[in-house]
């Protein structure tokens, strides 16, 4: 579908997203090559070009071939939380610290750039959708506004639709926690907003198919350790041009309302001031 000097993604005939790469960071839907470091994958791999799976080993056209003879597959534990951890309630002071680390970098065309193409949108999302999402009654505004944001914003995968896959991902990690159904876009609706490939993704987060770094972030948020949660925001950060602060933003955001519909704290709007992202 889309090569990368150091990435391409393939779709298969069921419709399933792959994406094999060269760097290291593990995912349920990932390949991870140990390739040469001189190598550009998109001088050896062009779009539209047809994939065939034969045992062990994946052809790419006609001249390019992935072994996978003794790979170990990555099992990723993407389980829903079912209990928070004890400090959770605390935790208020380390999203403020993460919302300001966050604040500190070079949000130019992320969601946290006031000039950027996704702001607007995403601090109407954040007041028509997020908020309501903590008060009882209210949660059937949320889809309508989580859909107005996909597709918003330039890169591969628009800042709107990390944003969105970062808070669905935190958030339908821990609804189980605070007795909330999970909250699932229908991806037909996805793929009519934005790319194929990143309405894919969108819907991987939500359904909690996550690579090791998300996976982190929620890990150290569910079990309430500040310290681990810091470390794991901030080797998140990096990833793309804003996706890793698009990502965090939204599970800072998510984060803070699952600890307000936790512990009947009202202090969301706090944090997405602290963000930027208050209208």
């Amino acid at each position: 579908m889309n090569t990368f000097s150091n990435s391409f993604y393939m779709k298969t005939l069921s419709g399933e997203l792959v994406f094999v790469t060269s760097r290291p960071l593990r995912s349920p839907i990932t390949i991870n090559l140990d390739l040469e470091s001189t190598l550009n994958l998109d001088q050896v791999v062009k779009p539209l070009e047809p994939v065939r799976v034969r045992e062990k080993q994946i052809r790419i056209g006609a001249e390019t071939s992935i072994d996978l003879t003794g790979v170990p597959p990555y099992h990723s534990q993407s389980s829903p939380v079912s209990r928070l951890g004890s400090g959770f309630a605390e935790m208020g002071e380390t999203l403020r610290l993460i919302s300001f680390l966050i604040r500190i970098l070079d949000t130019e065309q992320s969601v946290l750039d006031p000039h950027g193409l996704a702001h607007r949108g995403v601090v109407k999302f954040v007041s028509d959708g997020v908020i309501p999402l903590g008060r009882s009654g209210k949660e059937g505004q949320f889809p309508r506004a989580a859909l107005s944001i996909v597709g918003l914003g330039s890169g591969f995968t628009p800042s709107g639709d990390d944003m969105l896959g970062g808070f669905l991902a935190t958030y339908n990690s821990l609804a189980e926690a605070i007795q909330r159904a999970p909250v699932l876009l229908d991806f037909a609706l996805l793929q009519e907003k934005t790319s194929w490939i990143s309405a894919k993704l969108l819907d991987h987060m939500q359904r909690l198919i996550l690579d090791e770094q998300v996976r982190l972030v929620i890990d150290r948020a569910g079990t309430a350790d500040t310290d681990g949660l810091v470390l794991a925001v901030e080797s998140l950060l990096p990833r793309g041009h804003t996706s890793g602060i698009d990502i965090s933003a939204g599970a800072v955001l998510a984060l803070s309302l699952i600890r307000d519909i936790a512990f009947q704290k009202s202090e969301t709007e706090m944090i997405a001031d602290a963000l930027g992202l208050s209208p």
